[in-house]
């Protein structure tokens, strides 16, 4: 995989040296570079390029009592992800950078065809030394018959922060659709910046063909959350207490320490999206508690 963009620091080149040793990969369809700027220290986003289907905002400033932080949405001109679709996107935070990424609305993963192509999605982040990266996307919805593998390598200084977010929705519920998909893959791997791998976590999700859909644990809690927080210098313990006392009847939480690196792996389950959108926007909130950044804005969208 050669690195599209510019490195900002030190860290970026051992970021390169790393990544130019792997194979080629095809242009993104998205990237961006968010560096920090010398003379009043606000991020900024020195780079950006998208092509057919996405379209990415300039620097959003959501935050009055934080102007230091970039915000940015991804829009896409695409009904959603269709058979067939290999998409890819690059977003490198530089050193001291902050930056919140979103998109515009939930992506639907349309149905795939007989004898068609699984449709793809792969994600490559870098973020440097103090750098606090957000990615927080909307619900990935799984129309029937649907097959997406989502790819997503993480290039992670042990001094920057990341808040991951995903929130899966096993089909349109509205209309009677549950987990009539084919199957959902998201892989994720996180290294440092000498290549050294810290983590991984791979989740495979049945549709039509999971024996276990009409059990209590998939029907009575149909829309599944995956949160990563990796924080640097914060109490886990504390963290993770906070993550999983809530009181919300119609939510179940739980949490394991990340190996190799300062952070939580964090699962969810509820019976309603908003809950789990909720729940997402107050785990983004503990973790800027604990690190001494301002609350989360509201995010129009």
């Amino acid at each position: 995989m050669v690195n599209v963009l510019e490195p900002l620091t030190d860290s970026g080149k051992t970021a390169q040296l790393v990544q130019s040793s792997q194979p080629t990969q095809p242009s993104p369809h998205l990237s961006i570079r968010v560096a920090r700027a010398r003379t009043d220290a606000r991020s900024f986003i020195a780079h950006q390029y998208a092509t057919f289907p996405f379209r990415l905002s300039g620097n959003l400033r959501l935050d009055a009592n934080n102007s230091h932080r970039a915000y940015a949405y991804v829009m896409s001109a695409s009904p959603g992800i269709l058979a067939g679709d290999d998409l890819r996107w690059v977003v490198e935070v530089g050193d001291r950078a902050c930056l919140y990424l979103t998109d515009q609305s939930a992506t639907k993963v349309h149905s795939q065809p007989k004898e068609g192509a699984t449709a793809r999605m792969t994600y490559d982040f870098t973020v440097g030394a103090g750098a606090y990266l957000e990615y927080i996307p909307e619900p990935i919805i799984l129309f029937r018959a649907a097959n997406l593998t989502q790819e997503t390598h993480i290039m992670l200084h042990p001094a920057g922060t990341l808040v991951l977010g995903e929130i899966i929705v096993p089909g349109r519920l509205a209309r009677g659709e549950f987990y009539d998909f084919e199957q959902f893959v998201s892989r994720l791997q996180v290294r440092s910046p000498d290549g050294q791998l810290c983590f991984a976590d791979t989740l495979r999700l049945l549709g039509a063909s999971n024996r276990f859909r009409q059990s209590p644990i998939f029907s009575d809690w149909a829309i599944l959350g995956n949160f990563v927080a990796v924080v640097p210098g914060v109490d886990l313990a504390k963290l993770a207490h906070r993550l999983e006392d809530n009181n919300q009847h119609e939510l179940q939480v739980c949490s394991s320490p990340l190996p190799g690196c300062h952070g939580l792996l964090v699962r969810a389950m509820s019976t309603q999206v908003s809950i789990l959108k909720a729940y997402q926007r107050y785990l983004i909130g503990c973790v800027r508690q604990l690190t001494g950044h301002s609350p989360l804005p509201p995010i129009p969208k």
